[in-house]
Formats: C-alpha cells, structure tokens, sequence
C-alpha cells in the first residue's frame, strides 16, 4: 500500500471516527449537567428546575436551564437581577408563590403582608456546549462550555450603563474525560457616575477560577478583585482595595458537605473619608480571614483566624489586633451522619418523617460526640495598644459527660471546665470603669473606684502587675472557679 494511500485511509477512519467520539462524549456531557443542576435542586429547597431544555447534536449543544430561587421572606427587587426571569405579566408579579413548599407550609399572612410578596426569583441561563475530545479545537478534554445568561431588556439596559458593550460576566467552564473540571468567571472594569447620586463609581474588575475532582471531592479556588472606588458629591469617599481569595479543600466523607483543607481571604484596605463628619471616617489595614479544617483518627478541628494590621478610627489607633477561634475533637464519623440527615431534611423542610430521622441521628450520635470531649477554643483575642498588648485566650469543655446529662443542664456544669487567661492594660481596664458613665466626674468615681478594686485583688493575688499591664488566670474545674490557683468567691 502507497504512502498516500495510507494517508487516505487514516483521514477516513479518523473522519468516521471522531464525529462518532464526538457523539458520545455529547451524550455523556448531557447526563452529567442534567443530574447536576437536578441535585442542586434536590439539596435545597429554595432552589426549583423549571424548566430544562437540552438540544444535543454531534459536536455541540445546547442547554436552557431556569431555575426558581425562594427564599423565607424574599420580596421581589426594586432593581431585576442579572439573569433574573421578571415575567410579562405585572399581575402575577404582585401574587404570593403558591407552589413554594416553605411558603403553603406557613400560616396565612396578613393582607398588608401578602400584598407585598412577590413570585419567586427566576434566573435563565444558556449553556453553549462544544463536545470533546477537541471541543472547539482549544484542547483535549470533554467539553467547553460557555454560559449565557438571559437577561430581561431593563436589566439589560442598566447594566449597559456600567459596562457598555462589554458583557457583565463572562462564564466558561471545562469538562475533562475523569470528571473533574474548571469554572472560569471574570467581570471587567467600569467607571461610571450613577444616575440618582451623582456618586463617581470606579470598579477594577474581578476574575475567579474554580477547579474541581469527580464527584466535587475537592476544590480549588483563587479569586482576584483589584479593587473599588465610590466618590460622592460632598467629600465623602469610599475605597476597597485589592481583594484575594485563595483555598485548597477535600471532601471529608462521601457524600456530605464537610471538606478538610484551607482558605485565606485578604483585603489590602478599606477607608471611608467624610469631609462633612469628619468621626465617621476610618480606615483598615491588611484585613485577613483564614479558615482551616483537618481530621486525626476520626476527630476533626475547625478554626478561624481574624487578623487586622491596623485600623484607625476617630483619632484613636489600634494595631495588630487578632481574633482567633475554633472548636476541636468534633468526632468525625457521627458530625457526617448529621450532615447527610440535615441535607436530607433541607430537601423537604415540611417532611415530619425526615425530621424525626434527623432527631433520632442527634439521638444516635450524642453520647459518641461527648465521649471525645468536643473542646471549644479561643487561641487569642488581641491587640496592640500604646501600653502593650491586651489579650484573652482560653478554652471549654465538658469532661466525662453522657448523653443523660443533657436533660438536665445542672448536671452539665460539674462536668465543665473552662480557662481563660486575661492580660489587659491598666489603662483599659480605667476606661471600662468608667464607660458606663456620661457625666465627667460620675467617671471620675467609677476610674476611682475600679482602681481600688485592683488594688485590692492584687493584695489578695487575683491579678498579676507587669508594669502597665494587669494579667489573670481565671478557671472552673469540678463546680469551683479558682483566679491564679487562689479559690475565688464573690462575698
């Protein structure tokens, strides 16, 4: 056989081929988003499907999801939502949802209140699919896909007040053969000068990547905002800048809503400037949030982490200031059986029978949970003042107690222990002597007072002096409270 005739017959099976690859990858694309967004309906009961329409051909598709959002108490915006489904019919607008299943489960509103419900939020949204394995020739992979959302002509017209020709946000999303995948979500700059307030808006943009393993057993995300500026007509002068988030998480069992793993978020720093009152203005340095999660022999901790390098505030100035807490030694196996059942009960809040499977899961799961002494933790609350840092840390917990106790809570408080240690300036604790006083000297005698009061618990060595700092270790053990290991007693 010649080289060309070799070649021929490769473009021939390749052409046979592929369109056939491209056939069944579709088909398996479409099961995949269609039992997505159907157990995203079925995990909550404030989100509705309705309607799912799915045109699927050789080497793409489309599909035209709408999905209902309900929410206790919602009323309809003054403002349509992007993507949101407003209707035609104005009347119908002005009625309470009838086929809500949180809304017939309520008693009947009042008239003045039923008046002001509105039918639930509807977003419609496009999903313009290209099928692997080379979906519009921009890599390897199942599927690219990119979302449209459908917007109404008036949302559609304010929004191009603020981005002009530029779409709002844009979505993409790519599907590998493994099942895991990737989320792109990017909104472009604008700088505008609104309508009513004349205020001079100045947005950066924001773009957020999200990518996922089969069955969402991880996520990873990293999300950047440059930054906001709101300047209005009398001097008043609002700005937020670089936002970031970034986070790395596991799924700690199948099938539930617990992940393992870390998450940072930092804002490099909010102000408000009011050159008309001038105490209303601050501003906030370095502003981080962190959370983590781990698990060891089945007992799982959760903490998070407050930080904020600085923040001043009508001539006052605080630095370094920390707040950080978590609980610990959560048992593991029984914390999923509580997830996986309260799901089950946010599937069909008005179930009696997913309700009482729920009540007998906390039933099953007490005595286990408190068998490993859950401990509820303040690694510090702190900050840096011009006389030293004040600071409280401190822990509780219940040790031996059963699933009985818990009928009787006096039962419960032997079995507490609980410490806290408090390191204060001296001149803070003056201050709070006085807070509670309006007049000068009424505050005066209330400092004057609270002085004496130290001076008298240093004498009897419930607190310790470090030059301007007052520190005490306070605890509860076996139903006795002792400060710096001295038996205390309020005579």
């Amino acid at each position: 056989m010649s080289k060309s005739t070799k070649l021929i017959a490769v473009v021939a099976v390749l052409a046979v081929a592929y369109p056939a690859a491209a056939w069944y990858t579709g088909k398996s694309v479409e099961a995949k988003l269609t039992e997505s967004s159907q157990n995203q309906a079925k995990s909550s009961p404030y989100v509705k499907v309705i309607k799912q329409d799915y045109q699927r051909g050789i080497f793409s598709s489309t599909q035209d999801t709408t999905l209902e959002l309900t929410f206790p108490g919602m009323k309809k915006p003054d403002f349509p939502m992007p993507g949101a489904d407003t209707g035609a019919d104005t009347n119908a607008a002005e009625q309470p949802a009838t086929d809500n299943p949180a809304t017939a489960a309520s008693p009947a509103a009042e008239p003045a209140v039923a008046e002001k419900a509105s039918k639930p939020l509807q977003i419609h949204f496009i999903n313009h699919i290209q099928h692997g394995p080379l979906p519009a020739f921009r890599g390897y992979g199942a599927a690219l896909i990119k979302t449209e959302l459908v917007l109404d002509a008036e949302s559609k017209a304010q929004l191009a007040k603020l981005f002009g020709t530029a779409n709002a946000l844009e979505i993409t999303s790519r599907l590998n053969y493994g099942g895991s995948g990737r989320v792109s979500i990017s909104s472009p700059a604008f700088n505008t000068v609104m309508e009513k307030d004349k205020e001079k808006v100045n947005w950066q943009g924001l773009s957020l990547e999200v990518g996922f393993e089969k069955d969402y057993k991880a996520f990873n995300v990293v999300m950047s905002a440059p930054g906001l500026t709101v300047d209005g007509l009398e001097g008043q002068s609002f700005k937020l800048g670089a936002v970031s988030l970034k986070g790395e998480v596991t799924q700690a069992y199948p099938g539930t809503r617990l992940y393992l793993g870390k998450t940072e978020t930092t804002v490099a720093n909010i102000s408000y400037t009011d050159k008309v009152e001038a105490k209303k203005s601050f501003t906030l340095d370095q502003f981080k949030l962190g959370t983590e999660a781990n698990m060891k022999d089945e007992l799982m901790d959760f903490v998070a982490r407050i930080g904020v390098a600085k923040l001043s505030f009508d001539n006052q100035e605080f630095t370094d200031f920390h707040y950080d807490y978590g609980v610990k030694r959560i048992h593991g196996p029984s914390l999923a059986k509580i997830s996986v059942a309260y799901t089950d009960v946010m599937s069909a809040p008005g179930d009696p029978d997913k309700r009482a499977a729920l009540t007998a899961v906390w039933d099953e799961v007490a005595a286990i949970v408190l068998q490993k002494e859950p401990e509820l933790v303040l690694e510090r609350l702190s900050v840096m003042t011009v006389d030293g840092e004040a600071k409280l840390a401190g822990s509780a917990k219940l040790a031996g107690a059963t699933a009985a106790d818990t009928a009787n809570p006096m039962l419960l408080l032997p079995k507490l222990q609980s410490n806290l240690d408090v390191t204060l300036t001296e001149a803070l604790v003056a201050k709070l002597g006085g807070a509670s006083q309006k007049d000068p000297e009424a505050q005066k005698a209330a400092q004057a007072a609270m002085a004496q009061q130290i001076q008298a618990f240093e004498g009897q060595g419930f607190i310790t002096r470090s030059g301007k700092l007052l520190s005490s270790k306070i605890e509860w053990k076996q139903g006795a409270l002792t400060i710096n290991g001295k038996p205390f007693s309020k005579q």
